[in-house]
């Protein structure tokens, strides 16, 4: 399956901001989303393939006219047999890959506020877990994402999340190069 982004689009990113709270006139710590840069969006689709296996290869750079450039990006075909899973099986399969969901109370967006989980272990922070963004198939019953937000918080990065046990670092070369 292809995906290409809109022009200059890369999807969006959850991270780390200060926000005027109007009923307590307060400045406070929320999670929220925002526009993801090129190079956040390739990330994400490392990550994916690192926490889930989620094999998903960069294809290139596509121009169209005087557009903005966007990306493209593959990945298995979703087939025959594969359907939206149950919220349950989504949440199942987030506590057994050592996931814990985030407060809803840290997270600014509503939309995201019931579908965002951490990984202490390594800072792992995964948003937009929608069934919708997953796949289960029906022979096996696996439970597969298939379009995720990720992101890494780094050691300090955050006053919400605790940091991380074992901080990941996003290898520069597949391991199998």
């Amino acid at each position: 399956m292809l995906k290409v982004t809109l022009p200059g689009y890369y999807g969006r990113t959850m991270d780390e901001d200060v926000l005027f709270d109007s009923r307590t006139f307060l400045n406070v710590s929320k999670l929220k989303l925002r526009d993801a840069l090129p190079a956040e969006y390739l990330a994400r689709w490392a990550l994916l393939d690192h926490v889930f296996g989620l094999e998903t290869e960069f294809e290139g750079i596509v121009r169209l006219g005087n557009a903005e450039p966007r990306m493209a990006i593959s990945q298995a075909f979703i087939g025959v047999g594969q359907t939206v899973p149950e919220l349950e099986d989504v949440e199942a399969l987030m506590m057994a890959m050592g996931f814990e969901k985030v407060d809803a109370k840290l997270i600014a967006n509503p939309e995201n506020q019931y579908c965002t989980w951490y990984r202490q272990r390594d800072g792992i922070l995964i948003t937009d877990a929608f069934p919708r963004n997953f796949r289960k198939d029906g022979a096996t019953g696996a439970v597969m994402p298939v379009d995720l937000m990720v992101n890494v918080v780094p050691p300090g990065g955050s006053v919400l999340l605790a940091d991380a046990i074992e901080p990941f670092i996003l290898p520069l070369v597949p391991p199998s190069a």
